[in-house]
């Protein structure tokens, strides 16, 4: 059978996403495991009706048609990788470094009032897509390690690599994920435009001020409209990351199936890379707190798609300092192999005696030794005065 919904929230079950195809006993325990007494199936996506065929050809003039749940996939995260997080560091870390100056000449071009070449950009997304096909959890942790300086710049990388993720999570052609990471990449264009002492102000903008910084939509949208071949993709990532799916958003105040698949994703990603970051005048949060506001928010974003992308990321993304059962804290240094609940941990504190300890890793996929160790929820860095970051083995190619 193919399973099409659980039937309860994806923090009740140990499944690393909602849909997939029954193809051993053990699943089918760790369903009862988990109490679940009824879940939806898909009648056409049985095992008599052979392999599932993944859907490519997205429209994107109406953007809006899909239907989220309907959109194939990964049936495991251990399938998303085909390198060890070790191996692919490195080519992580060159792609993230080229990918940053790409940016910064493309806004200095803009600023200029110079056309984009979209051929400078595309071996760069290319890069960025193996390399999340590879191991996305590689990419993912590097955009962790930021530099308040160049905010601008480090996000625009940052929400190319999470757009393409979350691409890939969605089971989108290999061109969906070149174009929406191009998209990422130049969303905020628009930014050249805006008066450098309004975008770098160190406070909070006044309302004259922030009626201009909205303006670098449609400034992105006038500058990509004049690039040679840009693709519908691109413009809609750039021009409805700022929308919102209960109308509230900007500029045009789209609502529902009126943004596309793309404008959606764009706008998810867009909050939740912001929210993790320390600015200038606000401090960032924790990825779980980040998560936990992008459901909150409710209504501003579709919550179907939200969902998936908790799914991408990890209830615990890389990067989040975690409490364990044995009173130790730990900070999420790769996804794990079994489930949402079960990535690979750093060690690096001791809650009760105050004090960090000797790293120690662990895979919570993987425990063989006699007392199982569980995470039993999130912790805030700043309360314990513990930077993440420095705990990843990103941080050793930055």
């Amino acid at each position: 059978m193919y399973v099409h919904d659980l039937d309860c929230s994806w923090i009740q079950h140990p499944f690393t996403v909602n849909q997939f195809k029954l193809t051993k006993q053990s699943q089918i325990h760790e369903i009862k495991k988990s109490r679940i007494h009824e879940f939806y199936i898909d009648t056409e996506k049985g095992i008599d009706v052979g392999k599932i065929a993944v859907a490519k050809d997205i429209a994107v003039g109406d953007s809006g048609g899909h239907d989220v749940s309907k959109l194939p996939l990964l049936d495991t995260i251990k399938e998303s990788k085909t390198k060890p997080l070790a191996d692919e560091l490195a080519r992580a870390t060159k792609v993230k470094r080229e990918a940053t100056q790409a940016v910064s000449n493309l806004m200095e071009n803009a600023r200029l009032g110079k056309l984009i070449a979209l051929d400078h950009i595309a071996p760069v997304i290319e890069n960025i897509v193996f390399s999340a096909l590879g191991n996305k959890d590689a990419l993912l942790g590097l955009t962790r390690i930021r530099k308040l300086d160049k905010y601008t710049f480090e996000h625009a990388v940052a929400s190319s690599v999470l757009l393409v993720a979350f691409g890939e999570s969605l089971a989108l052609s290999e061109d969906e994920l070149i174009q929406i990471g191009i998209g990422g990449l130049l969303m905020d264009i628009g930014k050249s435009r805006i008066p450098p002492k309004i975008l770098t102000k160190p406070g909070k903008l006044t309302d004259d001020e922030f009626a201009i910084m909205r303006k670098h939509v449609l400034y992105s949208e006038a500058i990509l409209k004049k690039t040679p071949d840009v693709s519908e993709i691109v413009i809609k990532v750039a021009t409805e990351h700022h929308e919102r799916f209960d109308g509230t958003g900007y500029p045009a105040g789209k609502k529902d199936k009126n943004i596309s698949l793309y404008g959606q994703m764009a706008a998810i990603v867009d909050v939740y890379d912001a929210l993790t970051v320390n600015r200038v005048y606000c401090p960032g949060i924790s990825p779980n707190a980040a998560l936990k506001k992008l459901v909150a928010l409710g209504k501003q974003f579709n919550q179907e798609l939200v969902q998936q992308f908790i799914h991408c990321v990890g209830i615990y993304p890389i990067g989040s300092l975690v409490a364990l059962s044995t009173g130790l804290f730990a900070v999420v240094i790769e996804c794990g192999d079994k489930g949402l609940l079960y990535p690979v941990i750093r060690i690096v504190f001791d809650s009760t005696k105050r004090q960090f300890v000797t790293p120690q890793d662990i895979n919570l996929s993987d425990q063989r030794g006699k007392e199982i160790v569980k995470i039993v929820g999130a912790v805030e860095p700043d309360k314990w005065r513990i930077k993440p970051a420095d705990f990843l083995e990103h941080s050793k190619y930055c």
